[in-house]
């Protein structure tokens, strides 16, 4: 059996997800999980989960080292940018292994090995677990020194390890899209930089590598989901390898807190909330979370913004103007301050929307005829640097300004 390695760097106090990806993990036993992290785990872990004590200060000096130039990582999402050299930096750590792979903490895994069979990994020589584009939750790398080299061969690689900036240089430069419908539309995108797919399929092309895409995993927040000592599946007919809780973590409407002390070893997640069993009750409680709650939280804020928009129209004017970016998405959206002092946004192609608050939800703003809802964070000061954007189906994004602190 070809022995397989999956890595993640994780400065901080761990999500609440967590304990539900080292679920998914022990029943993995023949993968071997490396963990690195300044976190302290101070309950039993199986021992193929792995816990590397580490900083930003340690890796610093490591990858100095192994990549042969100054690297000085200051904020720890800059640390996927590194993914694709991780061959070369944690070399000491995956002798041992045919190949090593990267992981997400945000991911729930099923039977990895049957998807990523000795057959599979015998023909090529990186695993995607995406038909069209990366999803660096989870890749593999074949362990040797052509394609832990992979990443020199982009001419930018230099540029992107010194930069402070993410360049998801482990995927595609933030260009990862559901639009994608075959792996060469890379070439299509106006990407900043040469990321790893870039090199991947270039070559690809020329014979110098196999890589497989596959879909193998679920995102989104499909519901329908059972997990069972470790067999993932969908409506109680495709099995799959990993669920990735991406946008699930991000949706208003979903439950975001760990409820069970130990993890059982049956579990349903529905769109917005997760489960031991599937009675009778349980499954009235989903149809209230997956369609009641959301529908009555959109109507009260459309009343809301009909009533403040019909009666008061008070104009925002505690958002500080300047450039904001949300992270995975290179696309900026502006705020902008009239002579007055009022804010207006431009955002998704629409120019100088005028923002009002909303009258019955505090920090909550609109603009007329504008999909969005925006909402700040109650804990900053005035002006606001931070806020976040809400569809109608729950889904939050965070945009950030420019010169403020992630």
């Amino acid at each position: 059996m070809k022995k397989i390695s999956l890595i993640n760097i994780f400065i901080g106090e761990f999500p609440w997800f967590f304990k539900l990806f080292l679920k998914s993990c022990e029943t993995n036993p023949t993968i071997d999980f490396f963990i690195f992290t300044d976190a302290i785990i101070d309950y039993p872990l199986t021992n193929n989960i792995k816990i590397i004590p580490f900083s930003l200060d340690v890796f610093n000096q490591l990858a100095t080292k192994k990549l042969g130039f100054d690297i000085d990582v200051k904020k720890g999402y800059k640390l996927c940018d590194f993914r694709p050299a991780f061959g070369v930096i944690f070399s000491e750590y995956l002798k041992d292994y045919d190949f090593w792979g990267i992981t997400d903490i945000d991911v729930i895994y099923g039977r990895i090995r049957e998807f990523m069979t000795d057959e599979l990994l015998e023909e090529y020589d990186i695993v995607c677990v995406r038909h069209a584009y990366i999803t660096a939750c989870c890749m593999l790398y074949k362990n040797n020194e052509y394609v832990n080299n992979l990443y020199i061969k982009s001419k930018d690689y230099k540029m992107i390890f010194a930069s402070p900036k993410n360049y998801a240089f482990d995927e595609t430069n933030f260009e990862n899209s559901d639009s994608f419908l075959e792996i060469h539309d890379i070439f299509k995108r106006d990407c900043q930089i040469e990321s790893i797919q870039h090199i991947i399929v270039k070559e690809g092309d020329v014979g110098n590598l196999n890589a497989h895409f596959d879909l193998l995993l679920i995102d989104g927040i499909s519901g329908k989901l059972k997990w069972d000592n470790g067999i993932f599946s969908y409506a109680g007919k495709i099995e799959f390898m990993l669920y990735h809780l991406i946008d699930y973590k991000r949706n208003i409407f979903a439950n975001n807190s760990l409820k069970w002390g130990k993890i059982p070893d049956v579990f349903y997640i529905d769109k917005f909330d997760y489960r031991k069993n599937n009675s009778v009750l349980t499954r009235f409680i989903v149809f209230y979370d997956d369609n009641l709650k959301p529908f009555f939280w959109n109507l009260g804020k459309r009343i809301d913004c009909f009533l403040s928009y019909t009666l008061f129209r008070k104009k925002v004017k505690t958002m500080e103007a300047g450039d904001y970016y949300y992270h995975l998405n290179k696309q900026k959206t502006v705020i902008g301050r009239h002579d007055d002092g009022t804010n207006f946004i431009n955002m998704n192609g629409f120019s100088n929307i005028i923002l009002y608050e909303m009258t019955f939800n505090k920090n909550y703003f609109f603009a007329k005829n504008f999909e969005l809802i925006l909402k700040t964070d109650t804990n900053q000061s005035i002006p606001f640097k931070k806020f976040d954007t809400i569809n109608s189906a729950g889904h939050s994004n965070t945009y950030i300004k420019a010169d403020y602190p992630i």
